[in-house]
């Protein structure tokens, strides 16, 4: 079989298209930031090359400069698009500046060094190449709680390889302009570059579509876990996340402190200002709890007006502060205005190595209701005197 480059651009080009039209149809319109950009990078790619097929009816004329630039910037377009997907989905990615100040670049160079051929090649084909390897590096590392499925793989191996391959036509372009005399050359190396650029276009698609369905089953398994009203884990997520939080404190003999939290006299508030002021109550106080809390502690609304706090690497006083501390910032954002007053009961229990999580909660619900028969509005401990 004959491959020439001009049928094999077109083939990319309807692959794009093809591919640019399925994809709202298969994802829908409702997509996180990350989703969105990937699908639009499509869609700028596929503009690109269409610059580029319409830059080859006026080889080195003044239609030529304006189309193949615009492909240029396009291209560029493309590789940050898919990096502020990665972004989103993965995290903070390095060389992010780096990756605009070769975007920006790109197209000027070229538009720049239009009239030497060698210049303008191999400025713009190795400028893209080092975007290439910018996304390749991002889809691997610093690696994150999203993206544990081999997309992230596939991803990276599409980039390292069209990065490769683009890198070689600059140098080629650059100084052994015989070997890579113009775009559509069937030159050995360009014939392999544009069936690569093929293949990896479909497996890249595949890899975003893989990507795309982490994400919405990771919002599934959010919604799953997480109390709709106030942010806070529920009685199924809290149960996973303290456990896992118990095992660790269990292996490494750290100090871990439950605390159970109710809201004094809430039916108070539901009956005396009605429902709707009962969920700003819970809305509020969760709010506070999240403001309150450490990076590592595990907060949760159990359900009604109960709460819980597992703080972790904490001991006796540390459970304290937190207490004293939670209810100076309810002191200080006093929900009076909104016609209610809010108070708490609490109950401390510290871990012991041979607790488990329910008998942990155990012994810090048994000092909630001490709290409470107490006079509300307290702490009492399962370790310390009252």
């Amino acid at each position: 079989m004959q491959l020439d480059p001009t049928s094999l651009i077109f083939l990319n080009v309807t692959n794009l298209l093809a591919m640019s039209l399925a994809l709202p149809l298969v994802m829908g319109q409702n997509l996180s930031r990350g989703a969105h950009d990937a699908r639009l990078s499509l869609m700028v790619n596929a503009s690109a090359w269409l610059a580029l097929i319409f830059a080859g009816f006026w080889r080195e004329q003044w239609p030529d400069w304006l189309l193949s630039t615009l492909a240029m910037a396009l291209l560029s377009l493309c590789n940050c698009l898919i990096f502020r997907a990665l972004s989103h989905w993965l995290g903070p990615r390095p060389l992010g500046r780096v990756l605009w100040v070769l975007v920006i670049a790109t197209p000027v160079g070229y538009a720049l060094s239009f009239q030497s051929y060698p210049v303008r090649v191999g400025w713009a084909n190795l400028l893209i190449a080092a975007q290439l390897l910018i996304l390749a590096r991002a889809t691997l590392w610093p690696q994150k709680e999203f993206g544990r499925g081999a997309w992230r793989h596939l991803l990276f191996g599409c980039l390292a390889v069209m990065a490769a391959f683009t890198a070689t036509r600059g140098i080629l372009g650059a100084w052994f302009t015989e070997l890579y005399p113009y775009f559509r050359a069937p030159t050995p190396v360009n014939l392999a570059a544009l069936v690569a650029a093929n293949v990896t276009l479909v497996l890249g698609n595949i890899s975003i579509l893989a990507a795309w369905r982490e994400e919405v089953q990771q919002q599934l398994r959010t919604l799953v876990i997480t109390d709709a009203l106030t942010g806070l884990l529920n009685r199924s997520g809290w149960a996973e996340r303290a456990d896992k939080a118990l095992r660790h404190a269990r292996r490494h003999g750290q100090p871990l402190a439950l605390l159970m939290l109710d809201l004094d006299h809430f039916k108070n508030i539901n009956d005396t200002h009605g429902h709707e002021a009962g969920d700003d109550a819970l809305q509020f106080f969760g709010a506070l709890l999240q403001r309150c809390q450490r990076a590592g502690d595990v907060s949760a609304r159990l359900g009604g007006e109960e709460f819980c706090v597992l703080l972790t690497q904490a001991g006796p006083e540390a459970a304290l502060a937190f207490d004293r501390r939670l209810r100076a910032e309810l002191a200080q954002r006093t929900p009076q205005a909104r016609g209610y007053h809010l108070d708490f009961s609490a109950g401390h229990a510290q871990f012991a190595p041979q607790d488990t999580l329910e008998t942990l909660m155990a012994r810090a619900d048994t000092a909630l209701y001490r709290a409470k028969h107490a006079g509300r509005g307290h702490l009492a401990s399962a370790d310390l005197p009252d």
